[in-house]
């Protein structure tokens, strides 16, 4: 039974600033929306409130998700908070999930309530972006110095590496941090034949970050190389009008299509064909349009900022340029590399194996275990770890009595820990501690910790979690 599994008959709060059917929609949202509707598949109750926008009923339920609308882009925070502290013994569990300004949902859910927070990406950059001053000093100060006090002690979901690596230095975060990362679509029955001539395909929101401005102006550099270079552009946002104004202003009319906003036949359509999709993104919290691409088959290239150099592994589903790299170049030596006999073909394999390794349904048990682990925490009155380690160990070994450990696993262990067994062979994957404190733990579960391989946890293993191939004998290691 899964952490998932336990959650059945809880009743959940999602907070998150947008739904799935909100015209400005993104990643956030399908992150969000994907992992509610396989908890409400298991018989969690799950409720999510959100705003509401012109046209959107105040009141709605998706494949057993009930969803709220109440206020707008900035007023949704208020009537959040008036919700849950008219609804105070309603709710098990909320899960908070943060976009720049937070919901502070602890100053308004009961103590006894489990309170979880999501983090995306760190916004201090990003809020100059969209605010003059003085409200993007009110945004960074809600995100960083505000959200810092009221979430102490709660823990944390991050969906990348660099994401938690954000929080604990920009936010200066103490609290334990997990990884949940997103998911990705399955691969297609039938891939469609890849374009006979280079297309590069951008499915993304058109908002300022994503800086896709930075593409079109390379697409003049990349004609003389690449005359018959074609570019599909998928997605709506505020940049849209401001993108086909410089596309036209470079001459760039027969070479451009936008598209807008496609379903999902069609944007895996313009992926599938494509050699190549380039993510220009100053920052990510992850990769989600990386992965989305890979999932296809095809490669991407992007600047090695913090998410995106989790998403791509340079040189195998796409390329990582260092920040100060000319896009142009970058995209030329991408082409180039794909205009190789079999190399196509060897990179598709890639991208695919890559992107096999994410999936929603791992996405919504691994975001079950925290908000699991939480509430037994809350429900035991205990206080929350003040030691706390983002190290994390894999440790591999066989057990004489196979049956025996398992059952001293399932009552000792973490419900974020994860473990796999074949016959007698066993692989964690311990968090929060190191190799010395991994030890102490095997051997309070009467592991033979002299035969054990133990070794710290790499960024492959806390996305893909622990490899379902179990090899034995594990690698001889001092002890």
């Amino acid at each position: 039974m899964t952490a998932l599994d336990q959650l059945a008959g809880m009743h959940v709060l999602f907070l998150n600033w947008r739904d799935p059917s909100h015209p400005q929609a993104g990643g956030a949202e399908t992150y969000c929306f994907e992992i509610a509707r396989r908890w409400a598949e298991v018989g969690v109750q799950v409720t999510l409130f959100t705003s509401r926008y012109p046209g959107a009923a105040s009141h709605d339920s998706w494949e057993g998700v009930s969803i709220r609308r109440n206020g707008g882009t900035f007023g949704v925070y208020s009537a959040a908070a008036r919700h849950l502290r008219g609804s105070r013994r309603e709710y098990d569990a909320v899960v908070d999930f943060q976009n720049g300004i937070p919901f502070f949902s602890p100053l308004f859910a009961p103590r006894w309530t489990a309170r979880v927070c999501v983090i995306h990406h760190v916004h201090q950059d990003q809020f100059d972006l969209r605010f003059d001053w003085p409200l993007n000093m009110v945004g960074r100060v809600l995100e960083k110095q505000a959200s810092r006090l009221v979430y102490r002690g709660c823990p944390i979901v991050a969906v990348s590496p660099s994401t938690r690596e954000e929080v604990r230095r920009r936010l200066g975060f103490n609290n334990p941090i997990y990884l949940v990362p997103n998911g990705a679509p399955p691969p297609p029955e039938v891939r469609l034949p890849r374009s006979a001539t280079p297309t590069i395909a951008v499915v993304n929101r058109l908002v300022p970050h994503k800086r896709i401005d930075l593409l079109l102006q390379a697409v003049p550099a990349l004609l003389r190389r690449w005359p018959d270079l074609h570019i599909d552009i998928a997605g709506d946002g505020s940049e849209l009008e401001g993108l086909q104004k410089l596309a036209a202003k470079l001459g760039l009319g027969l070479v451009v299509d936008f598209h807008g906003h496609v379903d999902e036949d069609r944007k895996r359509e313009l992926l599938t064909r494509a050699w190549l999709t380039v993510v220009p993104s100053r920052a990510e919290g992850w990769g989600l349009a990386v992965i989305e691409a890979n999932s296809m088959g095809t490669p991407a290239l992007a600047f090695e900022v913090p998410g995106l150099r989790d998403a791509i592994q340079d040189g195998r589903n796409g390329w990582l340029l260092p920040p100060s790299t000319d896009l142009a170049e970058g995209i030329h030596h991408a082409l180039d590399e794909l205009s190789v006999a079999g190399v196509p073909e060897r990179m598709a394999h890639q991208c695919l194996a890559w992107a096999a390794g994410f999936s929603w349904d791992d996405s919504a048990v691994r975001l079950a275990e925290v908000v699991l682990a939480e509430s037994r925490r809350v429900q035991q009155h205990r206080k929350p770890r003040r030691k706390i380690s983002d190290l994390s160990v894999v440790a591999q070994f066989e057990a004489e009595d196979g049956d025996a450990l398992e059952r001293v696993m399932k009552a000792s262990l973490q419900p974020t820990d994860a473990w796999i067994r074949r016959e007698n062979a066993f692989r964690l994957l311990l968090h929060g501690c190191d190799e010395v404190l991994a030890l102490k733990k095997l051997r309070r579960l009467g592991v033979e910790v002299e035969e054990a391989s133990v070794t710290l946890a790499k960024s492959r293993d806390l996305l893909h979690g622990i490899e379902k191939n179990l090899t034995w004998p594990p690698p001889t290691q001092p002890v």
